[in-house]
């Protein structure tokens, strides 16, 4: 984690700041620093060293933030470096794959919602949701390539490493049975689109939104923002939710909350719950990309059995 520290530091020279302390203050595929300076109080995203998004993902992400904060809907205003850039490149040494993308946010003050997640806080959850998907259908695509599009399982910018995982240990072609079979799903819905589709946040997830006591609930990190339709948002949504011991009632809850603002998609249970694997086969391919394969056994299992149990569902 020193290193990471490294970089932020680095970084934070670029933006003319006179940090008076940096702390870890979380830690998933890209580290984010709380930076507090004399005046303010900023969030400090390090990527990570494996870079799995396009060079105009940033740009983007930083559009689309000026753009919700114009229509109303509070999120983290995004900080220019002293060169006008909002994204600034730093290397660590890691040559093999290249600069880091830092970028600095405006510091929200709140809690994480997966610490305070109820049934009302998912309904409210399922209304933000829809306002985001109400805003980003208004609102023209960016360039193709500048961000990724949702019309592969595995979109991310990553070698697919779910047939490895499945051979060592022991379940053969599960992963790459369920990835072709999840592969189906997602061209049937890019076949026969439900709309046009529009940039979608990715990865709305409780883990990605502070409940502030200003101004509510507040989305983050759309940095994995992708063009795609908006039931994949909500089932990205859904996987997220489903995971916690009330899962199916707090999916519930968010599913009305959203219905109270926006029609919830008309799609079969079956093309839904192929989203929801697609998802998982999506997050496992990352974790293996970055952490390989040992200590995973146990991770590795869990996935090998709810992708049994859809397998054995019918097909869409």
């Amino acid at each position: 984690m020193s290193g990471h520290r490294d970089v932020a530091l680095q970084a934070l020279r670029s933006y003319g700041l006179a940090p008076l302390r940096v702390r870890l203050a979380a830690q998933s595929f890209n580290s984010v620093f709380r930076v507090t300076t004399a005046p303010a109080v900023y969030a400090l995203r390090v990527g990570s060293a494996r870079r799995i998004h396009p060079e105009g993902t940033s740009a983007v992400e930083a559009a689309w933030h000026r753009r919700l904060r114009r229509q109303g809907v509070y999120v983290p205003g995004i900080l220019a470096n002293t060169g006008g850039q909002l994204a600034t490149l730093v290397t660590d040494g890691q040559a093999e794959y290249g600069a880091r993308v830092c970028v600095v946010f405006d510091w929200v003050a709140g809690r994480s919602l997966r610490t305070r997640l109820t049934r009302r806080q998912s309904a409210a959850l399922g209304r933000l949701s829809a306002r985001l998907h109400q805003e980003a259908a208004a609102w023209p695509p960016p360039g193709t390539g500048d961000v990724l599009t949702a019309d592969r399982v595995l979109y991310w910018q990553l070698p697919e490493r779910l047939s490895a995982a499945g051979s060592r240990f022991g379940f053969g072609t599960l992963f790459t049975d369920a990835l072709a079979r999840a592969q189906r799903a997602v061209d049937s819905l890019w076949q026969s689109p439900p709309h046009p589709p529009h940039l979608v946040h990715g990865d709305l997830t409780p883990a990605n939104v502070i409940l502030s006591p200003r101004h509510g609930l507040v989305p983050i990190d759309f940095q994995d923002t992708v063009l795609g339709f908006e039931v994949q948002d909500l089932a990205i949504t859904v996987a997220a939710l489903r995971r916690r011991p009330d899962g199916e009632r707090l999916a519930e809850a968010f599913r009305s909350g959203y219905s109270e603002c926006r029609p919830w998609p008309d799609v079969s249970p079956a093309l839904f719950e192929s989203l929801i694997v697609a998802r998982g086969l999506h997050q496992m391919n990352l974790t293996l990309n970055i952490a390989g394969t040992d200590g995973l056994e146990g991770y590795v299992a869990g996935h090998a059995e709810r992708v049994r149990a859809w397998m054995r569902s019918p097909d869409v």
